[in-house]
């Protein structure tokens, strides 16, 4: 029989079975929805079995930890993913450094370990983004490199309503730019070396760009700052703004760059600078709300990316996350 523990007041009776010799931790401040092995159960056998389970626990409640499973390496992490959750798409439109270890996962950011990488929900700023991520640890970090997580519902709940309105209104713009040496260039964001491929895409879904030079691409485009889930038609605040705010940028960044050179920064649809008391909203919520959980060998996380944004805190000493997307919706 299962074993079900509980520091939170989620009705157990919500919770599925997920077999023999696995236990379950409700999630409470400290950690997700954890869903434990107790034995050697074969990982892909067994998220075979429990496959609806999964989901069903996933659409409840936005995150859920599989730890104990002997998953083992980047293959493994790849057909547990595609088993549970489909297969893993390719990672296009890109922000993040990474690097392409097996089929279509990926190490989860190459950004120095010394560099915070701020909360976010994956690939929100895109036309198309995933609906499913998760981060597989084949390395613990030595210390630090935890990946926050946060409820993106509560956070919806959290802002005053003159905040929700205004970003209902004016939306959210997006500034990026592609230049050797200075974040991705646009062939490894595009996944294309034909400018005219580049060009075709940015002109078809209406963006606004220029060739700065040869080499530098600028792009703006603006999107609305919500979406609805497709499976719980909820509303939800989704999109990319905290991450590309200017504030979060090394002032020295700031120095050297004129602001239209950033490589990507977030303003109000409009193009005007979104006032520090809202980013103080936000700063507050992900500081209080945040779930910070120490990675352990063969963790395996899986996030409804619309519900839970994540992030990366700075680390010491090698760490290997790899992470996996999967189930494409177009943005509306």
């Amino acid at each position: 029989m299962d074993t079900i523990s509980s520091k939170s007041n989620v009705n157990k009776s919500n919770i599925p079975t997920f077999g023999e010799d696995v236990e379950v931790e409700l999630p409470t401040n400290e950690h997700p929805l954890i869903i434990r092995a107790k034995s050697n159960l074969n990982s892909i056998e067994w998220g075979r079995k429990y496959k609806n389970q999964l989901n069903d626990c996933l659409t409840i409640y936005g995150a859920i930890l599989i730890r104990g499973f002997n998953i083992g390496n980047a293959e493994g992490f790849n057909d547990l993913f595609s088993t549970v959750s489909g297969d893993p798409i390719k990672y296009e439109n890109r922000t993040s450094p990474r690097e392409q270890v097996y089929n279509n996962v990926y190490t989860s950011t190459n950004h120095p370990k010394h560099q915070q990488i701020h909360m976010h929900t994956e690939n929100s700023y895109s036309l198309v983004y995933n609906r499913i991520i998760a981060f597989f640890c084949l390395v613990p970090p030595l210390e630090g490199g935890e990946t926050p997580i946060a409820d993106e519902r509560k956070l919806l709940n959290s802002l005053k309503q003159e905040t929700l309105e205004k970003f209902n209104q004016k939306k959210i713009q997006y500034l990026r730019n592609s230049s050797p040496g200075i974040g991705l260039d646009w062939r490894t964001i595009y996944q294309t070396d034909d400018k005219k491929v580049v060009n075709q895409y940015l002109e078809s879904n209406e963006f606004e760009y220029s060739w700065v030079d040869s080499d530098h691409l600028r792009v703006k485009w603006t999107l609305s700052a919500f979406q609805k889930h497709p499976l719980t038609n909820q509303n939800l605040w989704f999109n990319h703004m905290y991450f590309g705010l200017k504030c979060h940028y090394n002032p020295l960044v700031l120095e050297y760059f004129n602001e239209e050179n950033l490589p990507f920064a977030t303003y109000y649809g409009d193009g005007s600078e979104i006032e520090e008391s809202v980013i103080q909203e936000f700063r507050d919520f992900y500081s209080q709300n945040s779930i910070v959980f120490k990675w352990e060998k063969n963790d395996f996380l899986m996030l409804d990316n619309m519900m839970f944004s994540h992030g990366r805190n700075p680390f010491k000493g090698e760490r290997k996350i790899l992470t996996a997307m999967s189930q494409p919706v177009d943005f509306h």
